[in-house]
């Protein structure tokens, strides 16, 4: 049964000052929700982010900060320099100051874990307590770390959401079975060739290399979808152990199911009857989610479990879980919250990003509900966040719509949401359907994994741009489906928009610009393409699967040039209305690039 939960954060006001721990007097900031349980139950602990003022000048220190950077391991730093708006190692890399939180400890507060993201510490102590630690002289702000709001799990009309279904035959043994052939998918066939991933697999993708994290309510590994699974590490972020399997007491039976299936659509593998989308990827398990209780600490845990990501090494990160209120009487975000700048858990996915991990998020189940909009950290500009469809394509009914607070439309894309087929939880032989974006969101981390393996290089804006132009509702973004249902071949042959140039031949100008105007191109009309390259060069139209349709120029250029297109074939027949792009050659340019891309869209 899908469980995406729904849960909210108060922002953190960050007030940051360089005051030591003798430092003079001040008062931190109380937040709101504390200030309320400070109203209503003072002496009942609570779990509070504790935001400290300063890193106790190792911010300043060259020593810290490599320190810091020797405690990442390369592969961190390398998809930071490869992918990362973020470098190398800053600031927000350092550990909290120890003696800080030594000092929350000495009066009291009991320590859950501390965010070098955020330089804050989790704590529970109680709101009588969490005040006075406000006015230690380095303490910028205290506020609650936001509750569960248990949802109801999403049902389907067709088929409950835990159907069991039994194994699928195993092929004949004189049969070898290889990744694209559609016997080698069992009963995932079909959810999988809605996205074209047997294509990609049959092209030699398998997500090889890639280290996807995620982060869900636990997992259990037992299953024979996971008897190949390549797992580099697990970490309990509720009961701070390495035990991602249910532990009873204090979880309940079954906690971990969740996660177990999440897991399986991007990483099972039993050739003939189960395939996940990147079953060759390594993965990394967090359990972040405390499914037992309701306690107000799952937010606290989602962003220790994307530092932990971080410090990995993690490329991408897959997580099926969602805030947006805070149960009664704490403080509720409201939907102008949906900014995609105001909840710290949002704050958290866009500070993945900007280290170069691709992050994909539920969208969340929420449009038959009073809410209906999209949860935090879906709303951050930079988080692809995934819809659900059916078999047909059909958005479901519990698939979360946007826009976002600001406008901007969600979700990116889609993927099968609706009787999703994964490995039971209470079995190692059988199987069962699911339904939920919870399911979405992993199906279209697998295929993210799949563009990384083929594009090392791309950085989370490259991966979301092909995932978005190459999907089915691209020529017409909303938000019911974003740019539509994902397309996985197409995606790994995208030329992105960021596709840079070296410089020419003897140290002269290369391609220096590619422009093409009017676009869009209306039906009959002709666009002029204007670039500028010294030596040979062509200049070839191709559609959204990477297949050539038209050779504007071929030959030799000195300077500017410019070609006009008619929007036709190589044989003159008009193209169909849609998203194509122009992709310049420069071969004999020197430096690492020597092509520039440019989008076209022709009108009906």
């Amino acid at each position: 049964m899908i469980r995406i939960h729904a849960l909210a954060t108060v922002l953190i006001v960050l007030a940051f000052s360089s005051l030591a721990l003798t430092g003079a007097a001040h008062a931190g900031t109380v937040g709101p929700g504390l200030a309320r349980a400070l109203a209503g139950a003072p002496e009942t602990p609570v779990a509070v982010w504790v935001t400290f003022a300063d890193r106790a000048g190792a911010e300043r220190d060259p020593a810290a900060l490599e320190r810091a950077r020797a405690a990442l391991p390369a592969r961190a730093l390398e998809r930071r320099r490869l992918r990362g708006t973020v470098r190398g190692v800053t600031t927000g890399d350092l550990p909290v100051h120890a003696a800080y939180v030594h000092a929350l400890e000495a009066r009291g507060a009991t320590l859950r874990g501390t965010s070098r993201w955020l330089n804050a510490a989790s704590v529970t102590v109680t709101p009588r307590a969490a005040e006075a630690l406000a006015r230690l002289p380095f303490v910028a702000g205290v506020e609650l770390v936001p509750r569960v709001v248990r949802m109801t799990p999403v049902e389907t009309e067709s088929e409950p959401a835990a159907e069991t279904a039994p194994e699928s035959a195993p092929a004949p043994l004189a049969v070898q079975l290889a990744p694209g052939d559609t016997a080698y998918y069992g009963a995932t066939f079909r959810q999988l060739d809605l996205m074209q991933v047997p294509q990609v697999h049959a092209a030699g993708y398998t997500g090889e290399g890639v280290l996807v994290c995620i982060l869900d309510g636990g997992c259990r590994t037992t299953h024979q979808v996971y008897s190949t699974l390549s797992v580099v590490a697990r970490r309990d972020f509720v009961h701070g152990d390495d035990v991602v399997d249910d532990q009873v007491p204090p979880d309940a039976a079954g906690d971990a199911s969740h996660g177990t299936y999440t897991l399986s659509a991007i990483a099972g593998s039993k050739p003939g009857t189960y395939s996940g989308v990147a079953f060759g990827c390594q993965v990394a398990l967090g359990k972040t989610e405390n499914v037992s209780t309701e306690t107000p600490v799952e937010m606290d845990y989602w962003q220790m479990g994307a530092e932990w990501a971080d410090s990995l090494g993690a490329d991408v990160l897959s997580s099926s879980l969602g805030y947006f209120g805070f149960d009664s009487p704490y403080p509720s975000y409201v939907y102008a919250d949906m900014d995609g700048e105001t909840t710290v858990v949002t704050n958290a996915a866009r500070e993945a990003v900007a280290r170069g991990i691709t992050v994909v998020n539920a969208v969340g189940n929420e449009a038959a509900t009073p809410w209906h909009f999209l949860i935090a950290p879906s709303d951050a500009d930079t988080v692809i966040a995934a819809g659900a469809v059916d078999s047909f394509n059909v958005v479901t009914s519990f698939s979360s719509r946007g826009p976002t607070a600001d406008g901007r439309i969600k979700p990116d894309v889609t993927a099968p949401g609706r009787a999703v087929y994964v490995p039971s939880f209470g079995s190692n032989t059988t199987y069962t359907r699911v339904s939920g974006t919870s399911f979405s969101c992993p199906l279209t981390a697998g295929v993210a994994a799949l563009i990384l393996e083929a594009h090392p290089s791309w950085g989370p804006f490259e991966v979301r741009e092909a995932l978005r132009e190459t999907a089915l509702n691209h020529a017409a973004p909303n938000n019911d489906i974003g740019w539509g249902l994902v397309q996985a071949f197409a995606a790994i042959q995208w030329v992105p928009s960021t596709t840079g140039v070296g410089p020419g031949p003897g140290g002269g100008p290369g391609v220096l610009a590619l422009l093409a105007s009017p676009n869009p191109l209306a039906r009959g009309a002709s666009l002029t393409a204007r670039f500028t390259a010294n030596g040979r060069a062509t200049l070839v139209a191709y559609d959204t699967r990477g297949r050539s349709v038209a050779r504007l120029f071929d030959g030799t250029a000195q300077g500017p040039t410019s070609v006009t297109w008619n929007g036709r074939g190589e044989g003159g027949q008009a193209l169909g209305p849609g998203v194509y792009w122009l992709r310049l050659s420069a071969p004999d340019a020197s430096g690492p690039k020597s092509s520039a891309a440019t989008r076209v869209v022709l009108l009906p």
